[in-house]
This record gives C-alpha cells, structure tokens and sequence, in this order.
C-alpha cells in the first residue's frame, strides 16, 4: 500500500501535468482555458465543484473537441483526489475516444500518462508500466522536447515507485535518477518539494540494498529541498529516514537526536503516518541505549499512534462506505425518476393508441352501416315491368 507521502507526489504530478497541458492551449478558446485552469488548482479543496464544471464544459457541443477533452481531464483529476481512482479512469478512457478524432500528441501524451498512473494507483502495476512506456516513446518523438519534458520525468518517476513498492530498488534507482536528470532540464523552483520526495524514496532504497553512505546523502539531499521549499512534513519525513539510517550503524545517540529535532519540526503538521514512524524509532534506539523510562514513554505513543492510524483507517472506510451508499441512492433515485417517465410516456403512447384504434372502428362502423343501408336499398328497389 502506497504511503501518505508516496500519494502526495502522486496526486502533484498529476496536478503539474494537467497545468501544463491548459497552459499549453491557452491561446485557443482563451476565457474557457482559463477557467478550465482555475477548476484544476481547485480539486483539491473542491473537487465536487471542479467535476460539476467539468462535466458542464463536455456536455456542450459548442466547445472544440480539445476543450471537451480537457474538460473530462479535469473531471477525472478532481475524482483522483477523492481517490475514486476507478472512476477516475473511466472519464481519461473517454478523454481518449473523443481526443482520437484529433491529431494532438501533446494531448494523447497526457492522457496516456494519466492512464499509466491511475492504474499504479489501482495496482495493476503492469499496466502502468506499459502506459507509461507508451508515454517515454511520444515524448521522445515529440518535435518540441521542453514542452513535454515534465510528462517524460514524471513518468520514469513513477515507475520508479512501482519498482520501490515491488522491493527491486536496483530498477526504481535508475528510474529515480533517469527522472531526476530530466527535472534537472526544467527551471521552476516549485517543483522543489517533489525533487525532496524523490530523494527520500531514494534514501529508502539504498537503506534496503545497505548503502548507507549514498543513503545518507540523499535523505540529506531531501531536507535540502525541503527547506527550501519550507516543508516541515517534508523535513521530518527525510529526517526521520536519516534516523533509520544511524540506528542501522549503531549512532544510537545520533538517532534519537535527529528523531527528537524530527518530531519538534512536525509538531504542528498532525500527521499520524510521520509521527508513528517517529515515535518507532524513538523507542527502538533508547531500548538499544537502555533508557527505560523514555523507551516506556515512545513506545505508548507509538501504540497510542497505531491506534489512531486505525481508527482513522475505519473512519476513512465508514466516510466511503457512506459516499458510496449516498452515490448508490441517488443512482437509484435517478433510475426511478427515468423509470417512472418512461412508464409515462409508456402509458400515454398505449392511452394515444387505444384512443385511435377505438376512433378507427368507430368509424369503421360507421362506414359499414352506410355500406349496409346503401346495400339493403339497392336490394328493395323492384325491377321495372317488361312490356306486353
């Protein structure tokens, strides 16, 4: 299961990609773009509000075809944030049928790599890897290089995770670094926090294979970017990895140390996740020193913390649970609503029919009375006598 920082730079990387793809298209349909951007540095905050005018741009034919698309972009990107990465999916397989009337590389980049990383959200790992493998061949046939180079970084920063979470940190390194390399070519300081994650992520892969100098250096790496970036989760988060990376070299004081720093710099961040993996740490290094009390003292707040993760955890699948049932009766409700006018129209095209297949024989009747008396005349009528 991905953790709490791991979807993070997910849900960024989706966000930085879709803003690059409107500020691509400004320039056509100018004020709808604009707005089409505003909704999707909204999704976070409101992403109900950003499907809703999402869905209301594709739905009028007036707008070109691209617009439609990047509508139904927006749609699926507000629904990743809610993590309905299903649904999510089904409006980017849309995107695609509609986009495929169009000669848009840039477009079908996007959506491409929007696929791959839905479908590592869903863990079908071999599918992502196979979109964004799709994704790397256009980008590097794309004539316009620094237009598509974020897509291209992104997508080897992906499966770098994929091959993280899988355990084979030797595949995820070359792909952390083939990223990085590429990140290194775009000049925007925003993405400082993301450049912080990836150094992190790379720290835990060299503790696992027990490099620990070249993981020193990139948790060190990470907290560099992060206090540029002035990104107290971030620090801890990297802070907290050089920790593990001490207690494994026997630096017990030296842990407990940079922990201690870690949990002051997130004391205002409330993020159980971080905290738990503190307080881990904490309890673990002063049983190696023999410090009781404090081991007694960490080791409480760290059950204290897992149980916290997992009242949460419920929490989380009682709010789903409660949205899909809500979903589910208003689905029900509309099937109702479209099955009782159906069942009216039903009834008034039967009313209509009977009505005139009644009037038909009525006149019917009628005819055929008039053809009865004309009949019965023509037979009272007498012949004429013959001569004598």
């Amino acid at each position: 299961m991905l953790n709490q920082i791991t979807y993070h730079v997910l849900f960024v990387l989706f966000m930085l990609s879709t803003n690059h793809l409107f500020a691509d298209s400004f320039q056509n349909e100018k004020q709808i773009d604009s707005l089409l951007k505003a909704s999707t540095n909204d999704v976070y905050d409101n992403p109900d509000k950003s499907i809703a005018f999402g869905l209301s741009i594709f739905k009028n034919t007036n707008y070109s075809i691209k617009t439609r698309a990047r509508a139904l972009m927006l749609v699926s990107l507000a629904l990743t944030s809610k993590r309905d990465y299903q649904k999510a999916l089904e409006y980017v397989f849309l995107a695609n049928d509609i986009s495929k009337q169009l000669n848009d590389q840039l477009l079908q980049i996007e959506i491409l790599f929007r696929t791959g990383i839905l479908y590592q959200q869903l863990k079908i790992f071999d599918k992502s890897i196979e979109y964004m493998e799709k994704t790397e061949r256009l980008s590097l046939t794309y004539p316009y290089p620094d237009s598509v180079r974020i897509h291209l970084a992104n997508s080897y920063i992906v499966k770098g995770f994929i091959y993280k979470d899988n355990l084979n940190c030797d595949i995820a390194l070359e792909f952390f670094d083939r990223g990085l390399k590429e990140y290194s070519k775009i000049k925007n300081t925003k993405r400082r926090g993301n450049l912080s994650i990836i150094y992190y992520n790379k720290g835990n892969c060299y503790t696992l294979l027990s490099e620990y100098e070249k993981a020193k250096n990139s948790f060190e790496r990470s907290i560099e970017f992060a206090r540029l970036e002035k990104a107290n989760s971030l620090i801890s988060f990297a802070q907290k990895g050089l920790a593990e990376v001490y207690t494994l070299e026997g630096e017990y004081e030296k842990a407990v140390s940079l922990l201690q720093t870690a949990l002051h710099q997130s004391s205002k961040v409330g993020d159980l996740v971080l905290n738990y993996g503190i307080y881990k740490g904490l309890f673990e290094n002063y049983l190696a020193l023999n410090q009781w009390m404090d081991y007694q003292k960490y080791y409480d707040l760290y059950l204290k913390t897992q149980l916290d993760i997992k009242i949460s955890e419920r929490n989380s699948v009682s709010d789903d649970i409660t949205e899909n049932s809500k979903n589910l009766k208003e689905s029900l409700n509309k099937l109702h609503d479209q099955f009782e006018k159906k069942l009216k129209w039903t009834v008034l095209i039967i009313i209509i029919i009977i009505f005139t297949v009644l009037l038909l024989e009525r006149k019917n009747k009628k005819i055929i009375k008039t053809l009865q008396k004309k009949i019965k005349s023509i037979q009272n009528i007498k012949p004429a006598q013959e001569p004598k």
